[in-house]
């Protein structure tokens, strides 16, 4: 009986009993037998029950929508929105639009390539493997092609979070089963000589193709290795790291241990604790050169010969949007701009808006006399020891040089008449110009015959020292 007959039997008994107009038919018996019947039917009526488990096989409309859990750890609201802890999804999850709060976490690798659910396997052969992938939606179908490498990561559950993988070859593929028939990769031509069977659940992408080449690169993000890699040409389950035929076309993050980098580390020049990028080519407009602490690195600009009216910089260059320090030619040296901007400021010694990087060294001292090179005995004269010193092709002033710089020194037979005269001439009191009198500064020695030298020492702030020495024969 339906519930729908079920329904019209209590209407016509209740009903009989209602409308009865005979004394005495409404016995016990028949109102009994009436609220039995209707006990019967609630027993088993198609209502949800709230005091033990139920089911309902028709659709359910909740239209305030629905909490569940005694603290509310699902809610279900009228305007679609879903509150809960967690989510397991075994099939496919379709979003129109996925917001993550805060941040979103990827761990492992994650890779943009070919890729499969493994849904079930089938062991046709001793070598052999047909793989029956998941469909994620109704038109869903493997693309894989005849003789792509398939990588398989099948995770353990353990705590170490250890996992195995397989390597497998395609040798065909059928597109309306969605499946794949695979020939497993002896365990010596794997990654770290092993190998294991595929299993189901296990997800799968494209690692490389055997054959075509248009389908030997990917490339994927790996938390693990802290790198982003790039790689071609990969032809088999190992990789070439040679520098002749390597399969590293690029990366970012922390260098692989390949020959090409290995190399650079042993040596020092790149660190592999430290992130590079390495690529084939780079098409850029604008690449600024920093340091590891973000300071910029400025490029050498030669401009020639120094100009006067013309503005040289160290810095920021909004012409050609690019960090630049200028470099000059002048008097014999090659100058680089040490300021942030120099303008009829010339380069030379001691003049802080330039540093000398090419003859800063080249310096010469010369001494030569007023009043000629040749004087008498017993006559009085008196003469001006003038020295000039030279960078490279400037002569240095006094001003440049300073007198604290510059010391004087006589130099004869007469030793204790030299010391007596050089310490009435200490250093910093005689700048480049000597005056010497026949009466007070020569030896007594030297209407004899004798030799008298004065020496000039200038001494650099770098501790350098030059020196040239004029002599007085008579």
């Amino acid at each position: 009986m339906t519930i729908h007959q079920e329904i019209t039997t209590l209407r016509e008994l209740f009903t009989a009993i209602r409308d009865e107009r005979r004394t005495h038919a409404n016995t016990a018996t028949r109102i009994g037998s009436a609220f039995l019947a209707l006990l019967d039917y609630l027993a088993d009526a198609p209502f949800i029950r709230k005091d033990q488990e139920d089911t309902d096989g028709f659709l359910l409309r909740l239209l305030k929508g629905a909490v569940i859990g005694d603290n509310a750890e699902i809610s279900l609201m009228p305007d679609g929105s879903i509150t809960c802890g967690s989510i397991r999804v075994n099939g496919a999850a379709v979003f129109d639009e996925l917001v993550f709060n805060h941040q979103n976490v990827l761990e492992g690798d994650t890779y943009f390539t070919d890729r499969g659910i493994v849904e079930s396997v089938e062991h046709t052969d001793i070598n052999q493997y047909r793989l029956t992938f998941r469909r994620e939606y109704d038109d869903d179908c493997v693309t894989f092609h005849a003789n792509d490498i398939l990588l398989g990561k099948v995770n353990n559950l353990d705590k170490g979070k250890t996992y195995r993988s397989f390597w497998l070859r395609v040798e065909e593929v059928d597109t309306a089963a969605n499946t794949a028939l695979c020939s497993l990769y002896a365990a010596a031509d794997c990654p770290g000589g092993k190998n294991s069977a595929p299993a189901a659940a296990a997800r799968v992408i494209r690692w490389g193709n055997a054959v075509d080449e248009t389908r030997q690169s990917t490339w994927f993000v790996s938390s693990n290795d802290g790198r982003w890699l790039f790689l071609q040409g990969v032809n088999k389950p190992t990789l070439d790291d040679s520098k002749t035929g390597s399969n590293y076309a690029g990366f970012i993050g922390l260098p692989p241990d390949i020959e090409a980098t290995r190399d650079l580390i042993n040596r020092g020049v790149i660190s592999k604790s430290q992130p590079y990028l390495y690529f084939r080519g780079i098409m850029a407009q604008d690449i600024i050169k920093v340091d590891y602490k973000g300071n910029p690195e400025y490029t050498p600009r030669d401009c020639g010969q120094w100009n006067a009216s013309r503005r040289y910089i160290r810095g920021y260059d909004d012409t050609v949007r690019g960090y630049y320090v200028d470099r000059v030619w002048w008097g014999g040296c090659y100058w680089q701009c040490a300021v942030a901007e120099s303008s009829g400021s010339e380069p030379r010694y001691n003049n802080t808006d330039w540093v000398c990087i090419i003859g800063g060294g080249n310096m010469s001292v010369s001494i030569v006399s007023s009043a000629g090179n040749f004087f008498r005995a017993n006559t009085d004269w008196q003469t001006d020891l003038v020295a000039t010193v030279y960078n490279a092709e400037m002569q240095l002033q006094e001003s440049e040089i300073g007198l604290a710089s510059i010391t004087w020194l006589r130099q004869s037979d007469d030793a204790d008449g030299d010391a007596a005269w050089n310490v009435r001439h200490p250093t910093g009191s005689v700048g480049l110009t000597l005056h010497i009198d026949s009466r007070s500064d020569l030896p007594s020695t030297w209407v004899a015959g004798s030799k008298v030298g004065y020496m000039i020492i200038v001494t650099f702030p770098d501790g350098a020292t030059y020196d040239a020495e004029y002599k007085i024969i008579n």
